[in-house]
Formats: C-alpha cells, structure tokens, sequence
C-alpha cells in the first residue's frame, strides 16, 4: 500500500516538473513562440490515444475469443483513456492552429476521422452503461469496439 501511494506521487511530480519545464523552462521557437509549447502536450495525447485505442481493440478481440472477463476490462480501460487522450489532442489542436494557421478548425479528412473516432469510442463508452447484463454487454460492446477502431 505505501509502495503505491509513494509511486502515484512520484508520477505526479515527474508530470508537474514536465509540465513546468514544458512551459516555462524550454527555449522560444523562432517563427511560432509560446504557440509550439502547445506541442508538448498535443502531440503525446495523440501517441497515448492510439496506443490506448490498440489496447482496448485488443482486448476486445481477446474478450471476443476467451469470454474472459479481464480481457473486457482491458478494454472498457483502454478506451476510456484514448477518449481522455482525444479529447486533449481534439482542444490542443485548434488552440495552436488558430495562431499557426489562423483557423480553429478545417475539415481535412485527418481531423474529421479522428473527431468520428472520438464520437465512437464514446458511443462504446455510452453503449456499455445502457445493457444491464454483464455478459451480453461484454459481448456487444467488444463487438463495437472492433468496429470503432
């Protein structure tokens, strides 16, 4: 228990000193200024949404072939980390376009699937407290987590 409790707070400094030195410690970018600190928090929310998404296809196809409870926690887990992980890169992002391009949004088919892939997985998410029974809810939400992906 204290092994724990001494972990979290480490992780919670190590995130504090990181987010400190992200916004007041590196240099000035030369043609963006204090715009491109925004990249040191939209850019890894992107990294961890994907891998937090290949987790919870992951353990959706696992719960799919086992029927294994663990592997439906793996991956309600997983997708509910990539849709906080989303929705940090979904407003970091036009908080630096707007000075880098001078636009909040564009409709470009990159931004446009991923905001669709945001809406899924929270339709996942939605989905799974709508079905009161356990099993059935595993079965049909794993089967749309494959889908979402």
């Amino acid at each position: 228990m204290k092994r724990t409790v001494l972990s979290k707070l480490l992780v919670t400094v190590l995130i504090c000193l990181a987010g400190y030195a992200a916004l007041f410690v590196a240099p000035d970018e030369r043609t963006m200024h204090d715009a491109q600190r925004i990249f040191y928090f939209h850019v890894p929310s992107w990294i961890a949404m994907f891998i937090a998404f290949l987790v919870a296809v992951i353990g959706n196809i696992a719960y799919l072939t086992t029927r294994s409870p663990k592997w439906d926690w793996l991956g309600v887990a997983g997708a509910e980390v990539g849709v906080a992980c989303c929705t940090i890169g979904l407003i970091t992002g036009p908080l630096w376009g707007k000075p880098a391009w001078g636009i909040w949004w564009t409709w470009d088919a990159r931004l446009t699937t991923t905001f669709i892939l945001w809406l899924l997985y929270i339709s996942y998410l939605l989905l799974r407290g709508m079905i009161e029974d356990s099993d059935r809810c595993a079965r049909i939400s794993a089967v749309f987590g494959v889908f979402a992906l």
